[in-house]
C-alpha cells in the first residue's frame, strides 16, 4: 500500500470520526459517562486516563506507556471530548468518546508547526480500572493499517482486541477466498459485523459481510445495545468463542499452515456441516 493511500485512508478515518462524534449534543450524563479512571488495553497497555467532571468539562491526567504524564482539560465536542496533551518532547491532540464498557481514544501527534502526523495516528481502547480482561491469546498480532494481506487465522485470534477501524482494515485485507468461511459461523460473523458497523471507515467488504445475513448495520448495532442492556454480553462472547474454536483450525488448514489429517479432516467436515446448516446472523442475534 502506498504512503499516499495510507494517508488518504487514515485521513478518512479522522474525518469520519469527527462527523460521527459531532452528531450528538453533549449533556451532563455524557460528561459523567466519560469521567473515571480508565486503563488502556492491547496497544494502549500501560496507558491511563484519569478524569473527573468539572463545570461542564473533563479534567485530569493522561499517562502514556512510558510513565510520562500530561494534564487533561477536555471540552465536549458533540458526544466526544477533545483535549491537547503537552509532553516534554511533543504535543498530542486527543479525542475520546464512550464505546461499550469503556472509551475509544484517537491520538493525533502534532509536528513542530502544529500539523497532524498522519502516519502516527492511533485509535486506542480503554476500559474502567478493575475490569477483568482476558490475556492476549497465542497468535495475537497487533492491528496494522499498512499490511496488504492479513492471514485469516491471525485476524480471527486478534480482532476481538482491536478497535473497530482496525477490524475494518483487517477484514478487507483478508484474501477474498477465505472470507466466505467466516460467513458460515454466524456468531463470529455477527461479532465482526458489530465492529465493522461501529467503524467510521466502512470498507467495501462490509456489504459482502452483510449479504444474506438478514441484518443491516442499524439492526446489528441495535441488537448489541440490547445484548449489553440485558446483561447478555458474556453469553454472547461465549457463543462466539465456541464457534471460533471450530473455525480457527479450518482456516489454518485451508491456507496450508496446518496439514495434519487428524486436524484437517475434522475441520473439513465441520465446514461442510456449517455449509448446509443455513444459519444466519439475524437468527443468532435474535436469541440474545
Amino acid at each position: 500500500m502506498t504512503a499516499n493511500r495510507i494517508m488518504r485512508r487514515l485521513a478518512a478515518i479522522c474525518i469520519g470520526l469527527v462527523a460521527l462524534i459531532a452528531a450528538a449534543s453533549p449533556g451532563r450524563a455524557q460528561i459523567e459517562r466519560l469521567a473515571g479512571r480508565f486503563v488502556g488495553v492491547a496497544e494502549a497497555e500501560g496507558m491511563v486516563i484519569d478524569l473527573r467532571a468539572e463545570r461542564g468539562r473533563l479534567v485530569g491526567t493522561f499517562t502514556d506507556s512510558n510513565g510520562l504524564s500530561a494534564p487533561v482539560e477536555a471540552r465536549m465536542e458533540g458526544s466526544a471530548a477533545e483535549a491537547m496533551l503537552t509532553f516534554p518532547a511533543r504535543k498530542v491532540r486527543i479525542r475520546f468518546f464512550p464505546e461499550g464498557l469503556g472509551l475509544r481514544l484517537i491520538s493525533i501527534p502534532l509536528d513542530e508547526s502544529g500539523q497532524p502526523l498522519i502516519d502516527d495516528i492511533h485509535i486506542l481502547a480503554f476500559v474502567p480500572e478493575g475490569t477483568r480482561m482476558p490475556e492476549l491469546p497465542a497468535g495475537y498480532t497487533p492491528p496494522s493499517y499498512r499490511v496488504r494481506v492479513v492471514d485469516p487465522d491471525s485476524f480471527l485470534v486478534s480482532y476481538p482486541f482491536w478497535p473497530p477501524e482496525a477490524v475494518a482494515f483487517g477484514y478487507e485485507s483478508i484474501e477474498p477466498r477465505y472470507r466466505p468461511m467466516f460467513a458460515l459461523f454466524p456468531h463470529v460473523l455477527g461479532d465482526i459485523l458489530w465492529k465493522l458497523c461501529s467503524s467510521s471507515y466502512r470498507p467495501a467488504v462490509l456489504g459482502e459481510a452483510l449479504r444474506g445475513q438478514g441484518v443491516t448495520c442499524d439492526s446489528v448495532l441495535a441488537a448489541f445495545r440490547r445484548i449489553l442492556t440485558r446483561g447478555r454480553f458474556d453469553a454472547w462472547k461465549a457463543a462466539v468463542e465456541k464457534e471460533a474454536a471450530i473455525l480457527l483450525p479450518a482456516l489454518r488448514c485451508a491456507r496450508g499452515y496446518v496439514v495434519r489429517p487428524e486436524i484437517c479432516q475434522p475441520a473439513a467436515r465441520a465446514i461442510a456441516d456449517r455449509a448446509v446448516a443455513m444459519n444466519s446472523v439475524a437468527a443468532v442475534l435474535g436469541r440474545f
